[in-house]
């Protein structure tokens, strides 16, 4: 059984993935505790949008949060624990439930693809959106597209006015 599973970056081992340690020096605790932290972004989004309550401070966390996950960033155990315990407050001021969530890495492989894909393309997004909101750029449409696609990433399927 694997320690960790974790194919984010050109580096994975035999370009399958990293399972026991990755090739980045990313230790399995760590990889656990950023897809922790994804899990509690996209309650954070889950929650803000179905309350309609975007605030700049939710909209920083999750900016900040994909930022955090992406490879060779972070790797300080404390400070990705810390991080995710600020968003899940910051849910908990939303919403006192739990939001359920499908696995990112469960079910048929075509989604299971769909939803990496989305994950990896957000992160890339992060990345940028981290830097121009440290120099004071924001976008709403960019801010508004992150919460859309939270909220539809662990959803097998989404039906609205016929589209998925």
């Amino acid at each position: 059984m694997a320690n960790m599973f974790c194919f984010q970056c050109q580096q994975t081992a035999g370009n399958k993935g990293c399972i026991n340690t990755g090739v980045c020096g990313k230790q399995p605790e760590t990889a656990h505790l950023q897809d922790e932290l994804v899990y509690e972004l996209i309650r954070l989004a889950t929650a803000a949008h179905d309350a309609h309550k975007h605030s700049k401070l939710t909209d920083r966390l999750l900016i900040d949060g994909l930022f955090t996950t992406l490879t060779n960033v972070n790797f300080d155990d404390e400070a990705i624990r810390t991080f995710t315990d600020h968003v899940r407050k910051e849910r908990c001021k939303l919403t006192g439930d739990d939001i359920s969530l499908v696995s990112l890495w469960d079910g048929a492989n075509d989604i299971v693809s769909l939803r990496s894909t989305l994950l990896f393309g957000m992160k890339g997004m992060a990345a940028y959106a981290h830097h121009a909101m440290n120099l004071g750029y924001m976008d709403d449409t960019v801010i508004k597209w992150f919460y859309k696609a939270y909220v539809r990433s662990t959803k097998s399927t989404h039906r609205r006015n016929g589209s998925i």
